[in-house]
């Protein structure tokens, strides 16, 4: 007996001291246990950038959506209004109006012990606030937001995506994420039994910093109007893939960048892998005839060459190596000007004047307008081309560069050519993004590029003249445009097989500027491996004549009133 005394004085007085020390010493760190336990922290999530388009139509914004959470302890205390418990079944009743489910679906995840059960995900403010009426316990929302295209496929190409985890995966989108993406936030509050934040329990806010918008240079009507063009003919000659770019001269600013196939970043997993990027800045092809202006361009601005000096021209040639060319049609020989072998498009006319040109100057002169360069724009995917430096060229090589075949570019190079030629010889580096936009919606001009002489001012004005001649009486009539001069060049090449040596198909072009006296804008048109009609003149100067006009009547810009000065193509 006084064994079982001792003892049980002996934990009358331990627990007798604990509760001295639980309560009298150590109710500090009890506190902070219990406010732990109470204390709830929310990731507040920055806003991010909209992407607008050169006139204000927004490209890329924002929704708020909201992920519906159930704390399942509190929901099986739901009552109706006679006070009765009805629990998680009559929650699961009450919220399959709401959500346009059945009930047997949510019942599961409101029915048990959890304290934490995603019940719906990326429902609409309006579906939230019919929920959060009925006013059922346990049930709340986390807010996010997801990135919404509204002008669907219109420059999908060139916005790229976000994945569900707001995460940037592809295009602008990619390429500008650490301006567009902002910094998130937190909230802390203390929260009761049901789930409610306790009104004066403690809080602590840190505010989201919402990332930057980006301003285009893209016009989205005729970004809309050129993808439409491209995509009827890509259909119509079967190819397999289109892209069309225009550029306004002078400034590099990029006014359309249109493609066929496109992808609508709401959905970009109904597109194919290949074509969710964007081919104007990775899809590389040889140029072909196109770059018979750089050529031109070199002759013309060493002073090698005048667009009168006179040629016989065969149509086959043979070099000094061994090598042998041809035209793409066999022709007797033919008294052709420089500036009639540029209308023609002749290949053995092209080597015969370019021969005056070292290797080293026609290297130089295709380096200078960008082959084989980097663009300016460092795009995701983007390509520099191919261009191989003069010690590397074999026999052959060394004369095909001259018309446009050993040698690869991109769509945007293509058209930077021709707007450094329509611009008096002054290459200006092309721009898409001009500017960023805060949140009042304040845009933050980004200034031009500061250009670059590449050529004379004489020897453009006449490269010009001469590429008016390839429009009104050469190779490109297909790309007149009523009531504007046009200046521009085919190009038909044989496309590289993508799967080992050799070519597979071929590679049908057009670029040009207008009006030819004034330019205003620069237009490629680029169609892959047709399959019904491949040249240049055909397939692509068309739709070259559609979008320009299109674009210029669009502009505003005041039709031509003077007839082309045109050099003589033949001579006696």
């Amino acid at each position: 007996m006084k064994l079982i005394a001792i003892c049980a004085v002996a934990l009358i007085i331990a627990i007798t001291g604990k509760l001295f020390y639980i309560q009298g010493m150590d109710t500090r760190r009890l506190a902070e246990r219990a406010l732990d336990s109470r204390l709830v922290t929310l990731t507040l999530p920055a806003s991010r950038g909209v992407i607008l388009a050169a006139d204000g139509t927004v490209l890329a914004d924002n929704a708020m959506r909201y992920r519906l959470v159930a704390d399942q302890q509190n929901v099986g205390k739901y009552k109706n209004k006679d006070g009765v418990i009805i629990g998680a079944w009559g929650a699961a009743e009450q919220l399959a109006e709401d959500l346009d489910t059945d009930p047997g679906l949510l019942y599961p995840m409101l029915h048990g012990d959890r304290q934490w059960s995603v019940v719906a995900d990326g429902i609409t403010a309006e579906v939230w606030q019919a929920i959060k009426a009925r006013e059922i316990p346990g049930i709340t929302a986390d807010e996010y937001a997801i990135r919404s295209y509204p002008a669907g496929a219109v420059g999908g190409n060139l916005l790229g995506f976000v994945g569900s985890d707001g995460q940037a995966l592809a295009g602008l989108e990619l390429q500008h994420d650490g301006t567009l993406r902002g910094r998130d936030g937190e909230q802390q509050y203390e929260r009761g039994l049901s789930g409610d934040i306790i009104p004066l329990g403690d809080s602590n806010i840190t505010p989201a910093q919402n990332g930057q918008g980006l301003q285009l240079s893209l016009d989205s009507d005729v970004q809309y109007y050129a993808q439409q063009a491209i995509a009827d003919q890509v259909k119509k000659h079967e190819a397999e893939w289109g892209t069309v770019t225009i550029f306004e001269v002078g400034t590099g600013r990029i006014i359309a960048a249109a493609e066929a196939p496109s992808v609508d970043p709401n959905n970009p997993g109904k597109a194919d892998a290949e074509d969710r990027g964007s081919r104007i800045f990775s899809g590389s092809f040889e140029p072909g005839s196109t770059a018979k202006m750089v050529t031109a361009a070199a002759l013309l601005d060493t002073g090698k060459a005048t667009p009168t000096d006179e040629f016989v021209v065969p149509d086959k040639w043979k070099a000094p190596n061994g090598e042998e060319f041809r035209d793409s049609s066999s022709h007797p020989d033919q008294k052709l000007t420089v500036a009639g072998i540029l209308e023609e498009s002749s290949n053995t006319g092209t080597i015969l004047s370019g021969d005056k040109l070292t290797l080293e100057e026609r290297y130089e002169y295709l380096t200078r307008f960008g082959f084989g360069q980097p663009s300016g724009i460092d795009f995701p995917g983007t390509t520099r081309g191919l261009l191989y430096p003069p010690d590397e060229w074999d026999g052959r090589t060394k004369y095909t560069v001259m018309f446009g075949q050993g040698v690869a570019a991109t769509s945007l190079q293509t058209t930077a050519a021709m707007a450094t030629i329509a611009n008096g010889g002054r290459k200006v580096a092309p721009q898409l993004v001009t500017g960023t936009v805060d949140d009042s919606g304040r845009v933050t001009d980004i200034a031009p590029a500061d250009p670059e002489q590449v050529i004379s001012d004489k020897a453009a004005g006449e490269l010009m003249r001469m590429l008016e001649g390839v429009v009104a009486e050469g190779t490109g009539q297909s790309a007149q445009v009523p009531g504007y001069r046009v200046a521009g060049k085919t190009g038909t090449a044989q496309a590289p097989n993508e799967n080992g040596p050799g070519y597979d198909g071929y590679t049908a072009s057009f670029v040009g500027a207008a009006p030819a006296e004034d330019p205003k804008i620069a237009v490629s048109v680029t169609l892959q491996r047709p399959r019904k009609g491949y040249y240049g003149g055909t397939a692509a100067a068309p739709v070259f004549s559609d979008v320009a006009g299109f674009t210029l009547r669009h502009m505003g810009v005041p039709p031509s009133t003077e007839e082309p000065d045109l050099y003589p193509g033949e001579w006696k």
